[in-house]
């Protein structure tokens, strides 16, 4: 061990206490960067899994590979899974069967053997089941018709001529793969002699992904290659491998800030630790260079004091990090479980980047919070240091002036304390600084994350529990189905058109007008089969940002509606949707409510004034809401619908959603918060410290603990309070420049965090109180004649 590692070692031991204060505050910083960064890769990697299950694990797809080129495709290195299905070519939809694709007219159908349709098929169904033969079909669900298609027959004219399908499955049309498999059978012995196959795989290594797969493309003879390549850009841009520049750069920022934050508290707080030691050891490092230390070997002993300090800390971070990310994710897992989120389950992912990079980070920021400190310990003189003089400030001649505080003060002890306030400039900034920064950083984002965390559940009232949409289809049939299913209280069932006004009623925002067509029994039920005005009431955020409710239609409706000079719509009453059906079926805006028999009559000769119904809204209100979920599954399978609205578990998802930020955020607040009270206390207590000699000599001319006790206290009051001040100040500016940013997307209301400067003030206020009673004590208990020697 050489003679720097000694002496490294013998100072630290010789302050024990302020060792293991300095070790713990460091932990924090280190628990924080650890967390942060494991954090954020274990999440990526469980959001990136659960959009990759999907798409079957495959991250790409590459169509029209020829045939004899698939099985050396699928044994390259790089590729660690895959799957092929055949390409049975193009085909059309007779117009007989009413029945069309939106998105060709000519789409394409494919065969999967059992296991593609395992693994890619299946977790897409929507109702039914996969094929089990070449006769049978899998539809998307967005596909234009008038009935469900799930058990009907349907004849597809191909390029080998008609053949005949049962369609047994729905699956979403609208998916990451939609333009490899829409349409999909079971394989055969004609699927087997395609000439081309589709292959689906996934690679090793994420690493230059594209350039893999378009490397795999060409070597295939795949051309023309940009629009036969697809990949899962959804589970990609979560880890950053997305097409879009604008998500990367945005994910790397986001990371880069949340760093640049940890880096400035944990920097500031390694600063003053360690500008505190070396302040205290002027004397130490002059007696040093006075033996015949360079001023290189005296940086170096800063240096390695503060290496010396962060790996213990580093040990006691990865240790506190790890083990609380493993409990939060656990708690989470069981609150996603609870909530039906089944595709959604955290793993702790332990990379070496992130593990190795929380150590780089840590020391890096402990060298650069070092430099300071070592050029100036570096820079003392043996002389200098003997006698003492850099431990004295150098004071101007503004310092020696009385100050206003120190007139005003009513007792020597107060003047006393504001006359080493005003002296001690270099500390008292420093401190200051250091707490206003954390106590900024603190409000500004935790007020900020408080408010938009209580926006998300602001409701406008309870809506429909379960509801879905069937677009390109106008048949009401299945609400009877609906009403008599067990557990459903109540049935409704809306179409929506847009009809023009001769005249705007006054009132009218403007001509043109909602038309609510119901079925007769939605019709009589609710409107007691009357043309009926529904109201319904809009929320707007106010320039001061205060939440008003209005009505889109005035108190006093107007009789009728003059749809042209021949046709005038009698208005037999204006109801208010103040219900959760009612406030349904008038969606946002409201409208005039019709039954379907008036809406065919009205229709006739209006092309140009009345657009068409074009979809069916179902919805329902159920009599248990815990059997949410088998009755949603049941008003799945009436309607083959491609997606149900389930209220009920969608309210679950986001609370635990929110839960789950509301965790993280307050963690990595908490934590940060916890590094700044750690420099606050290291700092007043290391300056306590090093002021026992004056203290000694106060305590010599007859100067009580109690009153050394209230010149402390009033010294290191008005620096908190100054702190308190500025950073109550900055800390709201900063939450509401934040809300201001995204308010005209989220409504935000700015709220002044009053809750969070009493939270601030209330630990200031604690640990002012606490260093009153150790300063007290230190100072009742110390050996006057060892100081004043030592002074």
């Amino acid at each position: 061990m050489g003679i720097i590692n000694r002496i490294t070692k013998r100072t630290l031991q010789g302050e024990m206490s302020r060792t293991l204060l300095t070790i713990f505050s460091m932990a924090i910083a280190a628990t924080l960067v650890v967390a942060t960064l494991v954090g954020f890769t274990s999440g990526q990697d469980s959001l990136y899994h659960a959009e990759l299950k999907k798409t079957g694990g495959m991250q790409f797809v590459i169509r029209d590979v020829p045939r004899q080129k698939a099985a050396k495709l699928q044994q390259n290195a790089a590729v660690e899974k895959s799957l092929v299905f055949a390409n049975l070519g193009r085909f059309t939809l007779p117009k007989a069967q009413g029945v069309t694709d939106p998105t060709t007219k000519t789409p394409e159908l494919v065969a999967m053997d059992q296991p593609a349709l395992t693994q890619l098929a299946k977790p897409l169904l929507v109702s039914g089941r996969v094929p089990r033969n070449h006769t049978e079909l899998i539809v998307p669900t967005d596909l234009a018709t008038k009935k469900s298609l799930l058990g009907r027959s349907l004849t597809l004219q191909t390029a080998h001529g008609e053949q005949r399908f049962t369609v047994v499955g729905t699956m979403y049309g609208y998916q990451q793969f939609a333009r490899a498999y829409r349409w999909i059978t079971a394989n055969s012995t004609r699927s087997a002699a395609t000439p081309t196959v589709h292959v689906a795989g996934s690679l090793t290594y994420l690493k230059r992904l594209r350039s893999q797969v378009a490397a795999l493309a060409d070597q295939a003879g795949v051309r023309p290659r940009q629009t036969n390549i697809m990949y899962n850009e959804n589970a990609l841009t979560i880890i950053g491998a997305g097409a879009d520049l604008i998500n990367k750069a945005a994910l790397t920022g986001f990371l880069a800030l949340v760093l640049a934050v940890i880096g400035l508290a944990a920097g500031i707080m390694i600063y003053t630790s360690i500008n505190l030691g070396v302040r205290s050891r002027i004397r130490r490092y002059g007696l040093l260079r006075s033996l015949g230390a360079t001023p290189q070997q005296i940086r170096q002993l800063v240096y390695r004091e503060g290496i010396a300090l962060i790996l213990p800390a580093l040990a006691i971070g990865y240790l506190a990090a790890l083990t609380g990310l493993a409990g939060v994710m656990a708690f989470l897992n069981r609150r996603f479980a609870t909530a039906g989120m089944t595709d959604m389950h955290l793993v702790l992912s332990l990379h070496p980047w992130p593990l190795l990079g929380s150590a780089l980070f840590m020391l890096l920021i402990t060298f650069l919070a070092s430099a300071r400190p070592a050029a100036k310990a570096a820079r003392v003189a043996p002389l200098a240091a003997v006698r003492d003089n850099l431990t004295a400030p150098h004071l101007r001649a503004r310092q020696l002036r009385p100050s206003v505080w120190q007139r005003l003060m009513p007792t020597p002890w107060g003047q006393l304390a504001a006359k080493n306030y005003r002296r001690n400039s270099g500390t008292r900034w420093t401190m200051i600084t250091a707490l206003t920064v954390s106590i900024v950083i603190f409000i500004g984002f935790t007020s900020f994350i408080r408010t938009a965390l209580q926006s998300t559940t602001i409701t406008y009232g309870t809506g429909v529990d379960v509801s879905t949409t069937l677009v390109n289809s106008t048949d009401t049939a299945p609400l009877q189905q609906l009403a008599a299913l067990k557990n459903v209280k109540e049935a409704a069932a809306v179409q929506v058109s847009t009809i023009q006004l001769a005249k705007r009623p006054q009132g009218f925002s403007d001509i043109y007008l909602n038309l609510l067509v119901v079925p007769p029994a939605v019709f009589a039920r609710y409107f007691d089969n009357q043309m009926t005005l529904l109201n319904r009431a809009v929320t707007t955020v106010s320039a001061s940002g205060q939440h008003q409710e209005s009505w889109v239609f005035p108190q006093d409706p107007p009789s009728s509606l003059i749809i042209d000079r021949h046709t005038t719509l009698p208005v037999a009453q204006m109801i208010k949707a103040n219900t959760p059906m009612l406030r349904a079926i008038a969606s946002d805006r409201g409208g005039l409510v019709i039954s379907q028999a008036q809406y065919a009559r009205l229709r006739k000769g209006r092309s140009k004034t009345m657009t068409p119904v074009s979809e069916t809204v179902f919805m329902l209100r159920l009599r248990d809401l815990k059997k949410h979920r088998s009755t949603a599954a049941q008003v799945q399978e009436i309607l083959s619908a491609p997606y149900i609205y389930d209220r009920i578990a969608e309210n679950q998802t986001n609370d635990s959603f929110i839960l789950a930020a509301q965790v993280i955020v307050y963690s990595f607040l908490a934590l940060l918060s916890l590094v700044s009270l750690a420099n606050i206390i290291d700092h007043i207590f290391a300056n306590l410290l090093q002021r026992r000699g004056e203290l000694a000599m106060l305590q010599s001319i007859g100067t009580t603990p109690a009153q050394v006790t209230r010149m402390l206290g009033l010294e290191h009051g008005r620096l908190l309070l100054i702190s308190l001040f500025w950073g109550s100040v900055l800390g709201a500016a900063l939450s509401y420049a934040l809300q201001r940013q995204i308010g005209s997307i989220y409504e935000l209301t700015f709220v002044p965090p009053w809750s969070e400067i009493a939270a601030v003030a209330l630990v200031l206020l604690t640990v002012w109180l606490v260093f009153a009673g150790v300063s007290y004590r230190l100072v009742r208990k110390q050996n006057i004649d060892h100081w004043l020697r030592l002074t």
